[in-house]
């Protein structure tokens, strides 16, 4: 019985009504809703140029160093992320891990840089913004 509903259509029929008052009443209705938008809606509340009086501004905290939580060393990546959306205070209450990676030194790239002892260096590293 269900299955038979499920998979019946059904078409409304269209009834053509030859009376010119209901087709004045009709017609009137349509004039009306279309006056509303357009005189209300449109011109007289200008709804199409809303604007939002809220000041637009954020607070953004730089992150510099290292940070030490539960044995492991974080990184201005580990606690700054991006608002998303407007009117937002973020507040970082989990930390996303990527597997297989882990911190450590990296090799020199130029030899110039290259030290051995801590004496060989000479405090001439690349500008990289923080450093």
């Amino acid at each position: 019985r269900w299955l038979r509903g499920l998979l019946s259509y059904e078409t409304p029929k269209a009834v053509v009504v030859r009376s010119w008052a209901v087709g004045a009443v009709h017609r009137c209705l349509q004039l009306l809703i279309l006056a509303y938008f357009i005189g209300w809606v449109f011109l007289h509340e200008k709804a199409y140029q809303v604007r939002d009086s809220v000041i637009e501004s954020s607070v953004v905290t730089k992150v510099k160093g290292v940070g030490r939580y539960a044995g492991r060393v974080l990184d201005a990546a580990d606690f700054v992320t991006p608002p998303q959306g407007t009117a937002v205070f973020v507040v970082v209450t989990r930390q996303i891990r990527t597997e297989d990676q882990a911190q450590g030194l990296c090799p020199e790239s130029e030899a110039e840089f290259r030290c051995v002892t801590d004496r060989d260096c000479r405090g001439r590293g690349p500008a990289t913004g923080s450093g």
